[in-house]
């Protein structure tokens, strides 16, 4: 797959001594999500964990982002009854200074609404469309198939069946799997338009990109575009996203919208943010750091500033059918850098650095 030769054994000496320091409270930043420590320092419970310490999407846990988060007073949020409103419109002004990438017809999508995660905004799609047959490209987000399953919605990959007028399509730009724009992302515009099917673009990790996304969004099939913040910041857990639309749309995200009762805290704190770090912030910090690691370990360093690319490390010593977290995750050969940017300190302590 690589032009490359991933060095195995040192990606997997890494990958246990971020899962040993997970398990024993030795991490320069606490790492992940809570429920992916180990339970303990035992040998299964570290091995398990090793196969996800580069598996994640996850946020670069910047200690200054960090540091800064931990000091907010969010609570003076709940008592702004416009929180939520000043942040979605500095948010647009936020993206729109972004010179990393380029989204022509920005200013089309004039209905901003707060969203719970990404996920919301996946959800509310879903149910819209529910009657539909939904289509993604493999290696793109599993949790779409994971609920699609889970709640009986139809759906197929792309790959394996012509596009037909019931279908409706979900891609991420830059791609999930490669960090890159997907080698049929244009056709797939061009398929969509010219069978009158719409096409939502999931800009997760567009922040975090460098001369991946280019753009035109006056395209007719795509209307609605979805952000995270929560992709771009350690902010996993506070639920922070954003969906943006040509025209206003009528489900129960957009109600909330009008409601105004969102989650004011998520939006407090998210408004502190982006107008505290700039939207390139982990760009410029931390793409020296992307070409080190990728040249140590023999990784292929994508437009996504936390990623790499290489062999599966995982594949060793396990069953063939075995991945992480869902059947449909394919995205074993990325490689999420995060942890190493974020433990530098305990890595040349042991003299992995």
């Amino acid at each position: 797959m690589s032009t490359t030769t991933a060095d195995i054994n040192q990606i997997k000496q890494i990958a246990w001594v971020l899962s040993l320091a997970g398990a024993t409270n030795q991490l320069d930043v606490p790492g992940e999500y809570i429920w992916a420590y180990p339970l303990s320092s035992g040998f299964e419970h570290v091995r398990l964990r090793t196969h996800g310490i580069f598996s994640s999407g996850n946020s670069i846990k910047d200690p200054e982002v960090m540091e800064f988060v931990q000091n907010q007073n969010i609570n003076r949020h709940l008592v702004n009854p416009w929180v939520v409103q000043e942040f979605e419109q500095q948010f647009k002004s936020w993206i729109s200074r972004g010179t990393r990438y380029r989204l022509h017809n920005f200013d089309l999508f004039r209905y901003t609404g707060f969203s719970a995660g990404s996920q919301e905004s996946f959800i509310n799609f879903y149910l819209v469309n529910k009657d539909r047959r939904f289509r993604i490209f493999k290696g793109d987000y599993w949790w779409h198939i994971d609920i699609w399953n889970s709640v009986g919605i139809s759906w197929a990959f792309i790959e394996d069946d012509d596009l037909k007028p019931n279908d409706i399509c979900i891609c991420s730009y830059p791609f999930a799997l490669t960090g890159d724009k997907h080698q049929n992302f244009d056709w797939l515009v061009d398929e969509c338009n010219r069978i009158g099917i719409k096409l939502l673009v999931d800009f997760i990790y567009l922040p975090n990109s460098n001369n991946a996304v280019d753009i035109d969004l006056s395209a007719e099939c795509i209307e609605q575009i979805t952000f995270s913040l929560s992709k771009t910041f350690p902010v996993q857990c506070a639920k922070i996203a954003v969906r943006m639309c040509k025209n206003k749309p009528s489900d129960p995200l957009q109600i909330s919208n009008d409601e105004n009762i969102c989650n004011r805290l998520g939006a407090g704190l998210a408004l502190d943010i982006i107008n505290t770090f700039p939207v390139d912030y982990n760009v410029t910090k931390y793409q020296d750091q992307q070409q080190y690691w990728c040249n140590k370990l023999g990784l292929i360093a994508t437009k996504v500033v936390h990623f790499g690319r290489g062999d599966d490390y995982t594949s060793i010593g396990r069953a063939d059918n075995h991945t992480w977290i869902s059947a449909y995750n394919q995205q074993k050969n990325r490689y999420n850098l995060g942890m190493l940017f974020e433990n530098q300190d305990l890595l040349k302590k042991l003299q992995l650095y």
